[in-house]
């Protein structure tokens, strides 16, 4: 079995700055509030359900199931996340939770291993019977996950061993052998979840089974339909308008797909397997299909912001390329965090920074603006612009949200941003053949085996990055580091002497013999960038973002009252920075001056257009909508004089 390339997570603390922050608040207040959410005791939010079903499920209460056919997935994740918080430090509550969901989950496991509430609740339902639909393997993938960092966490085998009795049943359901389903999840996780189960176990069966899953996908005869018509459904639900069994990344086999399609969230997780299956099993065609996915997205399907899926109302899914609108955007928080586990991986494949930049600006954009600062309320959705409204009047804005909110019905979200942020220590750092490949600039210390690694910075708001070498390895070794941020040009020292390595695919490359108090430091440009969008991207015609290394800034009304459209910038005008104590803790604010175009007296009119000097004032996009209802945009006018 291949060992993981990401370090333990306790190897890696934050230990100051943004991401410190969030990743603590995540664990002081937002793990308990969203447990607090999990067992329906917060006021006027929607019950979540997960829990009492599990209890149900366990002989502990009486009652139907109740919420969604996937509702045991937001527990499972949440369960996660607490593990990893458990990982890092010690809280009794938190373990008491955590011990309760154990005990509860063992008892709910029916004796053949299946685990799942929705169809244990509601025996008339057959098992496996809407593979497509249903979610069942898509919750295994997700207790499968939580039962792997709960064995990281805590030793202990007893989850684990709920997850292995699940897996050894999905082994003897599915494959091609005389009997077996030949099915596949209509929501894929399970298959990334199998390869970490396989590494946490030495199992290889279930890096087989994982490779089962993705290899089936799309083959012919097509399952889906074949199990749709077994069901006698008439129509297939309307949000496959246009996909088909692509909604499903199912229209074909998975080496033969050309360009992101359907779901966002599916598309992300199943790639991320293919990424795990290449590095795991070798498989060449898993690799180049993965980066020939990873090429047209970034190329045709990518927001600013790091987020993906502009078809909301149609599915949460991928629409044709350069279609990425900013006011009816669904970006959704959930597929920015798959993209992060997707490029995480690609970089398993290829140390190279464009994987890299793509992380982080998912990361610092559309997840950092999935969860509020009080750490309790949250956005589904991510547009690029809100106009309250017409965001309240038009169909096609029905889900976006003005205000983030306390919890979901279909809470997907919330407790995948607390599993991202409290385990990023995985992200930032990986290990090499060669050694240790830093990927994120963030305040941090480094402990893996001979390595001693301490990293000093304030970024993304201030350039200096220090990394010292506290102790490593007595022989030759590699410490990798991205030689810039989103903008190129870093300069390099070495113990205060200028760096010559040339970058290799965007990293520092440094082999050599590495000394206690080795020091590598360096100035990554930050300027205030006017970033311009394809042509081929209408949405953003005629119109500038500002950017400040990996963070996009928007415009808001409480600074510049209604009217946002209206906004722009001189090419010519100067733009600053400045720290601003009094926003939150504090955040680098954009100033300078903008113009705002007067409107006529009529709806239409032929004369020329008369703009006015305003004062400018740009926050990071992900601080939008902390300041009571209004407008937000980050597209703004650009104009030539």
């Amino acid at each position: 079995m291949p060992t993981p390339t990401s370090l333990p997570l306790a190897a890696v603390r934050f230990t100051g700055g943004l991401l410190a922050e969030r990743i603590e608040r995540i664990g002081t207040v937002t793990l308990q509030r969203q447990w607090e959410a999990l067992n329906d005791r917060i006021p006027g939010a929607p019950p979540s359900h997960a829990v009492r079903n599990l209890r149900i499920a366990a002989g502990d209460e009486t009652g139907a199931f109740a919420g969604l056919c996937f509702q045991d997935s937001d527990m499972a994740k949440w369960l996660e996340a607490a593990c990893y918080r458990l990982t890092l430090t010690s809280d009794a509550k938190l373990s008491a939770a955590v011990d309760e969901l154990v005990d509860l989950y063992e008892r709910a496991q029916a004796p053949d291993g299946y685990l799942h509430t929705y169809h244990q609740l509601q025996p008339d339902i057959p098992r496996w019977s809407n593979l497509r639909d249903m979610h069942e393997l898509y919750c295994a993938g997700h207790f499968i996950e939580a039962a792997v960092a709960h064995h990281g966490a805590t030793g202990s085998p007893r989850l684990l061993a709920v997850a292995t009795k699940l897996t050894a049943l999905l082994a003897r359901t599915f494959g091609h052998g005389q009997d077996q389903i030949r099915g596949y999840p209509g929501h894929p996780e399970l298959e990334l979840a199998l390869v970490r189960l396989a590494h946490a176990t030495g199992d290889g069966s279930a890096l087989e089974l994982a490779h089962y899953f993705v290899s089936e996908r799309g083959a012919s005869p097509a399952y889906f339909t074949a199990e749709a018509s077994a069901r006698q459904e008439k129509t297939p639900p309307i949000y496959v308008h246009g996909d088909d069994l692509a909604y499903w990344q199912a229209h074909a086999p998975v080496v033969e797909h050309t360009e992101p399609r359907g779901h966002a969230v599916r598309a992300m997780y199943l790639y991320a397997a293919m990424a795990d299956l290449t590095r795991d099993r070798g498989d060449k065609a898993l690799g180049e299909t993965c980066r020939r996915l990873w090429d047209d997205m970034v190329a045709r399907h990518l927001y600013i912001i790091g987020g993906i899926g502009s078809d909301g109302p149609g599915g949460e899914k991928f629409s044709a390329p350069f279609d990425l609108p900013d006011d009816r955007s669904y970006a959704e928080t959930c597929a920015a965090i798959g993209l992060v586990f997707w490029a995480r991986r690609m970089l398993d494949l290829e140390l190279d920074a464009r994987y890299t930049e793509v992380m982080e600006r998912a990361l610092y954009n559309n997840v950092l603006a999935g969860l509020s600062r009080d750490g309790c309320h949250y956005f589904y959705v991510n547009p690029l612009a809100v106009t309250p409204p017409e965001t309240h009047r038009r169909y096609d804005c029905r889900m976006v949200k003005t205000q983030r909110v306390p919890w979901f019905g279909c809470a997907c979200c919330p407790p995948n941003v607390a599993r991202l942020l409290s385990s990023l220590g995985q992200y930032a750092v990986s290990r090499t053949a060669e050694g240790l490949a830093l990927h994120l600039f963030a305040d941090m210390t480094i402990r893996e085996d001979a390595w001693h690694v301490r990293v000093t910075t304030d970024y993304p708001w201030t350039s200096r990055v220090v990394i010292t070498v506290e102790a490593a390895p007595a022989e030759t070794v590699e410490l990798a580091v991205r030689a810039s941020g989103p903008v190129p040009g870093a300069q390099w020292a070495l113990n205060g002497a200028p760096l010559t390595a040339t970058a290799e695919h965007g990293y520092l490359r440094l082999r050599r013999r590495w000394e206690e108090g080795d020091t590598l430091m360096a100035d990554l440009p930050l300027p205030v960038q006017r970033v311009r969008a394809h042509p081929g991207l209408t949405a953003a015609a005629g119109r500038i973002a500002l950017q400040r290394g990996p963070l996009v800034y928007a415009v808001e009304e409480a600074d510049h009252g209604a009217q946002l459209g209206t906004l722009g910038v001189r090419r010519d005008a100067p733009l600053e920075v400045s720290f601003d104590g009094d926003l939150w803790d504090g955040v680098m604010v954009i100033t300078g001056e903008a113009q705002r175009e007067i409107a006529p007296a009529g709806l239409y009119d032929d004369a020329s257009p008369v703009r006015q000097a305003t004062p400018l004032r740009a926050i990071p996009y992900a601080w939008w909508g902390h300041r009571g209802e209004g407008e937000m945009r980050i597209w703004i006018r650009d104009y030539e004089t």
